[in-house]
């Protein structure tokens, strides 16, 4: 059985500014296209030049959210890297396969395609950390973090004196973006950010790309920001109320005894009516959260809400506008669940504690 990990620092790469010290969603920018890249930090503080530029965006993000977690955690190694990752460096994969078409199988450059595996971040991390540790790489659609949260779980178990870099990165594509909108996945005219919810809803989703880092182990310290009790997925659920009061009772609580909870809204009228639900019924009393609407939508995206839950914690503070109703917020925020699902399918709960 896995016991909970504590997490001692984060970083965040997003479409926001939340690599920016001291900033908390307290302002949001504005955005009117779709797909919306993330803001670009100074990669330079953490990254040398020259390495800069051979690298693609996945990377650069996930080692400046990387390393922003570990100055956080106050430490300068770690035991092992974790990740998720649903389309991995996708622009480097898009940039292969055209080259491949276009030239035909002859004369390719090798570098987009050494460069397009989904485990580069992870990879490259290692390479500028000097970890030569346990190096995993989860591809689980919208569950990626989740599998590699889990996993991490499941190795600070079997080594609690291990610290850990866990983490989820995706990137946009150009080709890739097309066919989501020729499948009709992507807002079109009324594509904002921040994206209407509820009965301002319209089919369709704002693509966008980030990543997400934390430092764990099994230890609390001096830093340690809260701890991660429990997750949970399902690729598929029929009654998305079951299957979280399921879980709350595996891990012997109840609903009335969360402080909050964070759902993943999105703007999609054809799949948000799952959150809208739970909000009028299992969760009708607790304060409850959105961070899509300002952050965007892609697979491990999820890990930006436990950046938000996390900083929620240290701050004793709700964002006003996260909020999405008027339910009374606690005096001190202790226990906060987060559940998403993207495009009806891949569920997941994680259940969070200061």
């Amino acid at each position: 059985m896995t016991k909970p990990i504590y997490i001692h620092g984060s970083g965040c790469v997003s479409v926001q500014p939340t690599f920016e010290a001291g900033y908390f969603f307290d302002h949001v920018t504005s955005y009117t296209q779709n797909p919306v890249p993330a803001l670009d930090p100074d990669y330079k503080a953490f990254i040398p030049a020259l390495q800069l530029r051979r690298m693609n965006k996945s990377m650069r993000m996930a080692i400046f959210a990387s390393r922003m977690a570990m100055q956080q955690a106050g430490i300068t190694t770690v035991d092992a890297i974790i990740t998720g990752s649903g389309l991995g460096c996708l622009r480097d994969s898009e940039r292969f396969v055209e080259a491949l078409r276009t030239d035909e199988g002859s004369l390719l450059n090798p570098t987009p395609f050494i460069q397009s595996t989904h485990n580069m971040a992870a990879a490259a991390l290692a390479l500028s950390l000097g970890c030569k540790g346990y190096n995993m790489t989860y591809v689980n659609n919208a569950n990626s973090f989740e599998s590699a949260l889990l996993d991490a779980m499941i190795y600070l178990t079997e080594h609690p004196a291990a610290t850990i870099l866990l983490g989820g990165v995706d990137e946009l594509g150009e080709r890739t973006t097309q066919f989501w909108d020729l499948a009709n996945y992507l807002k079109r005219d009324d594509a904002t950010i921040p994206t209407p919810l509820i009965e301002q809803a319209t089919p369709g989703e704002i693509a966008t790309e980030g990543a997400t880092f934390f430092v764990a182990s099994q230890e609390p310290g001096d830093h340690t920001f809260g701890k991660i009790r429990a997750v949970e997925t399902r690729l598929e659920v029929d009654a998305p109320e079951i299957f979280i009061s399921g879980f709350l009772q595996r891990n012997g609580i109840e609903a009335e005894t969360l402080d909050a909870v964070v759902l993943g809204y999105n703007g999609d009228s054809r799949y948000d009516e799952i959150y809208r639900t739970l909000g009028s019924s299992l969760f009708a009393n607790l304060p409850q959260i959105a961070f899509k609407h300002v952050v965007g939508e892609y697979d491990t995206v999820v890990a930006a809400a436990l950046f938000l839950a996390l900083g929620i914690f240290q701050r004793q503070h709700v964002p006003q506008r996260l909020l999405l109703n008027h339910s009374s917020i606690p005096p001190i925020l202790r226990r906060i669940l987060i559940y998403t699902q993207r495009r009806g399918q891949n569920h997941s709960v994680i259940l969070v504690e200061k």
